[in-house]
């Protein structure tokens, strides 16, 4: 079986870091996103993979590799974005070759629900499409769609399925997990830019195509925007979401429990820290923040609720909360106070942000 994986995207929520660094390859919790989603799909038994690219389409393939994971990876380069439709169809002779179902995967949106539970519905019950759905509170601010007790789906935002549900309605949020039939792509446009939940779903749902649904309760990360990215690593190193992998990695740390000195420094849990992290005399990280190799915290400097990666320094004294410190930028003057703020390479300033 193959599996897709929708990388092309812009990332432009995340600001001037999403133009820096194509959000597949932001890490979470050390690890590129991307690379949940190939461990996913390894783990369902996938054993070759495609890959739509567009920004920072050199970076993603460089850090992917031609064999990720033991997969077999394609590459779809798009030179205009095509969307989540889009991309499909630009990919249709390497995901229809063999006439089975495939899974579709967003790069950006780790989701611990079981793909195999997905595709087991998706055959039972001969649909074109099934989509993992999962129940949240916050689930409205996504887009709410619909889904009947026999797992059919019967509402996709404002479109409706004619005739009868069978019971009651339960309403959820699409996680970007999905499986999908060739057939589906017969009905993608060619040769322009096309979403999926746009121009695909609805009036398949509105004609009464039968379309599968699977609800899930399982952990579910959104890193699209600066303040989402810091809550993701705030569910991971409280243990509300868990990779399906062994991590943390050989080269992190994931520092629970009590205080501990490390360098010079001291870390208050938890803490996910490389062994390449240095800490000067009396600085401090934690809680729930991330130290990536080569990440400094000079001395007096303190970090909390913050993701600093590679190669990123802290100044002397500087006082970080909420914070997020780009690839190899210097944050903050010494003794500064920061809040809720992204520094970049090469940049004495920070950015702001807010949901």
């Amino acid at each position: 079986m193959r599996g897709f994986i929708l990388a092309a995207g812009r990332g432009v929520r995340l600001g001037p870091l999403g133009e820096r660094l194509p959000k597949p390859l932001w890490p979470l919790g050390g690890l590129p996103l991307i690379f949940f989603a190939l461990h996913k799909l390894r783990l369902a038994g996938v054993r070759e993979v495609g890959i739509n690219l567009h920004h920072g389409a050199e970076a993603v393939r460089a850090a992917v590799g031609e064999r990720p994971l033991g997969l077999e990876a394609r590459y779809f380069f798009e030179a205009e974005i095509l969307g989540t439709a889009g991309g499909l169809k630009n990919a249709e002779g390497f995901l229809c070759e063999r006439g089975e179902p495939f899974f579709v995967l967003n790069a950006d949106a780790p989701c611990g629900a079981d793909l195999n539970g997905a595709l087991d519905h998706h055959l039972r019950g001969g649909f074109l499409a099934t989509l993992v759905l999962r129940q949240s509170p916050e689930a409205g601010r996504y887009g709410l769609l619909a889904a009947d007790e026999g797992g059919r789906l019967r509402r996709f935002l404002r479109a409706r399925a004619p005739g009868a549900a069978q019971g009651l309605l339960t309403e959820a949020m699409f996680t970007g997990l999905s499986v999908l039939s060739p057939a589906v792509l017969d009905r993608i446009p060619g040769g322009r830019p096309c979403g999926i939940s746009e121009e695909i779903y609805p009036p398949m749902i509105a004609e009464g195509v039968p379309l599968g649904a699977v609800l899930t309760t399982a952990p579910w990360a959104d890193v699209g925007t600066p303040e989402r990215f810091l809550a993701a690593h705030e569910d991971l190193l409280a243990g509300r979401f868990l990779p399906e992998f062994p991590w943390p990695g050989e080269d992190h740390v994931l520092v629970a429990g009590a205080p501990v000195e490390w360098g010079e420094g001291r870390i208050e849990p938890p803490v996910l820290v490389s062994s390449e992290a240095r800490l000067g005399r009396g600085a401090s990280a934690g809680p729930f923040s991330v130290l990536m190799s080569g990440a400094t915290l000079l001395p007096g400097a303190s970090v909390s609720r913050s993701v600093v990666f590679p190669g990123a320094r802290v100044a002397a004294g500087a006082r970080l909360d909420r914070c997020i410190v780009g690839p190899g930028a210097s944050a903050a003057s010494a003794g500064e106070e920061v809040r809720r703020s992204v520094f970049l390479d090469g940049e004495a300033g920070s950015v702001p942000f807010g949901d």
